[in-house]
């Protein structure tokens, strides 16, 4: 039963993910000793079947993707465009370099196959190029070249700002500043009714919405009576009002009504409000102006605050998952209210398996289907890409009629941790087999090849980065860790750094890097 191939995996998995959280003046192996364990099991004749690579890789590419879709395709409509087209050129910086070397100095394909996912630290394309050819060497190689060029990147990347002489706390503060002229903060107000045409004039609050964009939380009438906070109810000379908006939005608010009102209200109302975060299933994926069942109870999302940035509530806005809505609402209705919004991120579904299955079969389908490119042949998205680009459009999508695509953060984190494991171990132990050999035959020229054009890719794109275009360094280090898909990197800079802000670079580009990785990796194989 030792010899078991589930005992293999298991204990390659547990040796590999203790050894991978030893850290050392805080830095760690990270995924990198699970490959290194595996090398030397496979070394050894413990080997793992195949088919355990596909389905770890399966799982793996969809909980990313899913996680990865709407960020996505919101960064494209922004700043996404200029940053993926600098990741692009990043990765064909070093798919040039490294297959213009291998060359010139006639090394096999598969040798070269290798250098390129191994100097990216690439495991989905490490998987297109065998789905294309399954040369044992290709892994070989992958597993000689990823580990030194996986510490080289987290190192490269965390002394450039030394080498540029960079004030990261200056480059923060200048960073907050161009976030805030783009996503203005949202702020609460009081204002008391004075232009003298809401007296001759019906107006209502809906109407004052329309023209302002600003959201009325509360109104309290000046007769004290019928306190109706419905849309369709008339506003009057004297009544005040309490709004939210954005700076701009509530100057046409004081423009319209009056000036506000300085002095502490206090509202003879039922309304409370609300700090909920979106946790049900119900209302994940849906838009907001399709919760009609929060209407029907009077409640009003004034605010939607995702990844510490605040949002305006447009009637078309999306929610997601784990979103922390600002909902005014009648105290009566106060538990309703949280019940439709969920508010408990550990109460939501753990996996559903039906959507997770269905996304991955249609992925399988769609990388199957082959894309013919004159002067190449056909090429095919592949298992990966097929999967990846049906998660992405998924992930973006939230959910089609009942169907939530959505996964919860915990169900997230355990598919692409496990999937990435179990992939690792089995690639792993069957390129173990040929390591000996192959540094043997080859010694370290592969490794050589691959940080050259690591090195040269990364600073290239830096200098055109910071002295052509201008850009701040932390949206420069997120660029650079997510057009090399390096995790790794991108928590060392965040560390650095003490923000988080470099992940969304990091996000906007780390999609379009990992499938430009897999067409590279298959056009590679067609091409040479």
């Amino acid at each position: 039963m030792i010899h078991n191939e589930i005992f293999y995996l298991f204990s390659i998995i547990s040796i590999g993910y203790f050894l991978g959280n030893i850290k050392i003046k805080g830095f760690s192996l990270d995924i990198t000793a699970m490959l290194i364990v595996a090398l030397i099991a496979g070394h050894f004749g413990m080997v793992i079947n195949e088919e355990f690579k596909f389905f770890g890789l399966a799982i793996f590419m969809y909980a990313v993707g899913l996680q990865s879709g709407p960020g996505f395709f919101e960064t494209i409509k922004k700043d996404g465009v200029r940053l993926n087209l600098l990741a692009i050129f990043l990765v064909v910086i070093i798919f040039i370099v490294i297959f213009s070397m291998g060359y010139y100095f006639g090394l096999p394909l598969g040798m070269v196959e290798g250098i390129f996912s191994g100097s990216l630290t690439s495991v989905p394309a490490l998987a297109s190029a065998l789905e294309v050819e399954n040369d044992p060497m290709i892994s070989v190689i992958f597993g000689l070249v990823y580990p030194f060029c996986i510490v080289a990147t987290v190192l490269y990347i965390r002394v450039l700002p030394i080498i540029f002489r960079i004030d990261i706390a200056k480059e923060v503060a200048l960073y907050e500043a161009e976030q805030r002229s783009k996503y203005p903060d949202v702020y609460t107000k009081n204002y008391r009714i004075l232009n003298q045409n809401f007296q001759s004039n019906t107006i209502t609050k809906i109407q004052i919405e329309d023209m302002t964009g600003a959201i009325i939380e509360r109104i309290q009438l000046k007769d004290m009576q019928n306190n109706d906070e419905r849309d369709s109810v008339a506003l009057h000379a004297g009544d005040i009002i309490r709004a939210s908006g954005t700076v701009e939005q509530l100057e046409k608010l004081e423009l319209i009504v009056g000036k506000e009102a300085k002095e502490s209200i206090e509202f003879h109302d039922d309304m409370k409000v609300y700090r909920l975060l979106v946790a049900s299933k119900n209302i994940v994926g849906k838009k907001i102006a399709e919760l009609t069942q929060l209407q029907a109870l009077r409640a009003t999302i004034v605010k939607v605050r995702r990844s510490g940035i605040d949002i305006t509530p447009d009637d078309s806005l999306t929610l997601r998952l784990g979103d922390k809505l600002y909902v005014v609402a009648p105290k009566e209705y106060g538990e309703r209210v949280t019940k439709i919004i969920g508010n408990d991120l550990l109460k939501y579904p753990a996996a559903d398996f039906l959507p997770i299955s269905l996304g991955i079969v249609f992925g399988i389908a769609l990388g199957s289907i082959p894309f013919a490119f004159p002067g190449i042949g056909s090429i095919k998205l592949s298992f990966v890409g097929g999967i990846l680009l049906t998660a992405l459009v998924l992930g973006r999508l939230g959910r089609i009629g009942s169907v939530v695509w959505q996964l919860s953060p915990h169900s997230n984190t355990m598919m692409t941790t496990l999937g990435q494991l179990i992939f690792m171990a089995t690639i792993g132990t069957n390129a173990g087999q040929y390591l000996e050999v192959s540094v043997s035959q080859n010694g370290f020229t592969p490794v050589y090849i691959a940080l050259f054009g690591l090195v040269l890719g990364i600073t290239l794109i830096t200098l055109l980065c910071r002295f052509y275009l201008k850009m701040n360094f932390l949206n420069i280090l997120g660029l650079l860790s997510g057009g090399m898909v390096s995790t790794p990197s991108l928590t060392m800079v965040n560390n650095a750094t003490k923000t988080e802000y470099s992940s969304i670079a990091y996000a906007a580009v780390y999609p379009v890097s990992l499938v430009l990785m897999i067409v590279l990796a298959q056009f590679g194989m067609k091409i040479f």
